[in-house]
């Protein structure tokens, strides 16, 4: 079906999905020296690791009526485990830290039975529902620096294979569509790549061009072609280790005392589809569960309402869903007032008066002194009175969300306040204020600054006083770092270190949550 192109090497580099480290020499992954000694062999004489003893030949009914997912898993696992120094790392790491295994199966446990069968139903490696624990904690609404959601796509692959990506909706964050999307693309890498499995995770982690040109350079030389004789710079080889640890642990988590909790072997929710832009907490109210389950559920939503346009899946707890498809013609349509030119952009403009400086436009404007430079190439921050500036043109689609139907009431920004903490206090999604008052993406707001805020969600934060003195925190995703992290919510790299009683070089674990503030004592 895919027919790989040399010419689109270069392009397709850009296609994998991790954020990259910093550049480390070039290595052959088969090298012994790569991974500090004898112990690290090629997959072809590399001792495997004991895992338990499996069964092929088990049928559907057997494997439905095992108690634990867990079970069914590791009783069809197949990719062997080499005895590498790498991988032994990371399973000692990771062997460490039973906290870590609960908050997974916990996250994973609403997921993991559809992801199961539809790797069973595909004929695909079991193993590859182990991925999502690497990537991103089990997390569907995890939100790296690019890649989102379970599988940490980016936002061009998941287009092409068939996600929606856009303002109020990711596709990327829908546990169940993202998943058919990313089996799609790890077979096609697999057919692509040799018929490895391990050639195909490390494209979809590097770039399929990358793994592609390393395969064609070992075709030309006489070599093998299996992920372990490849030439791949050591930067790009990070998430492979992390991946063969999880199988071995969850092959085997009793020789590694490891208590994995057990996941019922049954769907936990089910898919259906709503239309037209609906109130969240309708959805919610005749589901029977509460807004914050809804959410979890379905990340992929970004607003307090679903798109208008076409009709989009939504996930719901098993129990609800014939009561919500029976009652769905009941929910009430939002209307959004739809600017003059619908998804164009409309141009800005601004006339330089008395006492005006770049920082005051930028803040009148929503927009930033860099931004503002970079549109009207300015080579001084000095300005005339009479002066026209550009400013950053605003997506009528946006100006439509941001002109909804509820009233708005006035924050007034406070020194050192970004979005994401204001949302945080506001009870609001930062990506919904940012809509609501016409910001650009990554603008840094001004202290003084007035934002618009609806007066449903204001209400909300009154009636949740209480509520809101919870020590804000930060999930930790793929490719975190605590220097990142400070930087990302402007707090002091120390403070952090303190609140969270770390040292500067503590290593992170996907889903560890890290405060941003002293713990409020109880009052």
């Amino acid at each position: 079906m895919f027919k790989p192109c040399y010419m689109l090497l270069a392009l397709l580099m850009l296609s994998g999905c991790a954020r990259l480290a910093q550049d480390q020499p070039a290595v052959a992954t088969a090298d012994p020296s790569a991974d500090g000694g004898a112990e690290s062999v090629a997959q072809s004489d590399a001792p495997v690791l004991p895992m338990s003893p499996l069964d092929p030949a088990l049928q559907h009914n057997e494997l439905e009526a095992m108690p634990d997912l867990w079970q069914r898993i590791r009783t069809q696992m197949h990719i062997p485990v080499p005895a590498r120094a790498d991988v032994k790392r990371e399973i000692a790491f990771y062997a460490s830290k039973q906290k870590f295994f609960n908050e997974v199966s916990a996250r994973a446990e609403p997921y993991l039975y559809l992801i199961v069968t539809e790797l069973e139903k595909r004929r695909m490696p079991l193993e590859l529902a182990l991925l999502p624990i690497v990537e991103s904690a089990y997390n569907p609404a995890a939100q790296g620096n690019g890649p989102a959601g379970l599988w940490q796509m980016v936002p061009q692959t998941a287009r092409n294979f068939g996600l929606t990506v856009q303002s109020g909706y990711d596709g990327r964050k829908d546990a169940l569509s993202s998943t058919v999307a990313v089996l799609d693309y790890l077979q096609h890498l697999h057919d692509s790549l040799g018929n490895d499995w391990l050639n195909a995770v490390a494209a979809y982690n590097t770039g399929e061009g990358r793994i592609m040109a390393a395969v064609a350079r070992n075709k030309a030389r006489g070599k093998a072609t299996d992920y372990w004789s490849l030439q791949i710079p050591g930067r790009f080889v990070q998430t492979m280790p992390k991946w063969l640890a999880m199988i071995q642990l969850i092959k085997s988590p009793d020789a590694y005392q490891l208590e994995l909790p057990v996941i019922a072997n049954k769907p936990a929710v089910g898919k259906t589809r709503i239309a037209g832009a609906v109130q969240l907490q309708q959805v919610a109210d005749l589901a029977g569960i509460s807004l914050s389950k809804l959410k979890t559920l379905n990340p992929g939503f970004r607003l307090a309402m679903t798109p208008k346009g076409k009709d989009f899946p939504l996930l719901l707890p098993l129990s609800a869903i014939d009561d919500f498809e029976r009652q769905q013609h009941l929910l009430k349509k939002v209307t959004v007032v739809q600017a003059a030119e619908p998804q164009k952009t409309q141009k800005r403009s601004y006339k330089v008066r008395n006492g005006d400086s770049l920082g005051s436009i930028a803040a009148k404007n929503h927009t930033s002194v860099k931004t503002l430079r970079q549109l009207n190439r300015l080579k001084s921050d000095q300005l005339k009175v009479g002066q026209v500036l550009q400013l950053p043109a605003v997506k009528s689609s946006e100006q439509a969300l941001a002109r909804s139907s509820r009233k708005a009431q006035t924050y007034q920004v406070k020194a050192g306040e970004s979005l994401w903490t204001i949302a945080q206090k506001l009870r609001i999604d930062s990506e919904e204020l940012r809509l609501f008052n016409q910001l650009q993406s990554g603008v840094h707001l001004q202290p003084g600054q007035s934002l618009q805020v609806p007066a449903s969600v204001t209400t909300t934060v009154k009636r949740k006083t209480a509520d809101n003195k919870l020590t804000p925190k930060h999930t930790v995703i793929k490719g975190d770092s605590l220097d990142r992290i400070a930087r990302k919510y402007k707090i002091k790299l120390t403070d952090l270190l303190k609140w969270n009683q770390l040292q500067a070089d503590s290593k992170l674990t996907p889903g560890q949550q890290l405060l941003l503030a002293p713990k409020r004592r109880q009052s």
